[in-house]
């Protein structure tokens, strides 16, 4: 059994969290894509309907603003953690990475953008897990 050093499986850990961060942010570009095509399509509907179909304009587009917030807001949170990236690809400081992501949902919290501080709180309990994990003890 290899013995691997607590540092080094946190910045595992912590890595994973991030690569989940940008695979999330992937799929939701894609999802933001899809959305726009579904939003030409039913503006084609809503003309060949002789404009009665106002209700799929207004649905698809909610969801479109939703699924935007969302990326624009995980694009934050990448920043963030990203500044805390040395050029190996290791994360320095992790308290500090932290309490700036804390920070940056605090102050969206502070204007009133709670739907992205509550985005950017689900993300700083995953980078907080993945920082101060208990490793299973057991043999």
């Amino acid at each position: 059994m290899a013995i691997i050093s607590k540092n080094m499986e946190t910045q595992e850990k912590i890595i994973s969290t991030f690569e989940e961060l940008q695979k999330t942010i992937y799929d939701l570009k894609h999802q933001i894509v899809e959305f726009e095509l579904l939003f030409n399509q039913a503006c084609n509907r809503h003309i060949d309907s002789n404009f009665q179909k106002e209700w799929l304009l207004d649905r698809i587009s909610s969801r479109h603003d939703m699924i935007t917030l969302r990326h624009d807001a995980m694009l934050l949170i990448r920043d963030t953690v990203s500044a805390f990236r040395d050029f190996d690809g290791y994360f320095l400081d992790l308290k500090q990475l932290l309490q700036s992501v804390e920070l940056l949902m605090l102050n969206h919290a502070d204007e009133e953008e709670y739907e992205i501080a509550a985005i950017i709180k689900k993300w700083h309990e995953k980078f907080a897990h993945a920082i101060y994990f208990v490793g299973d003890l057991t043999y």
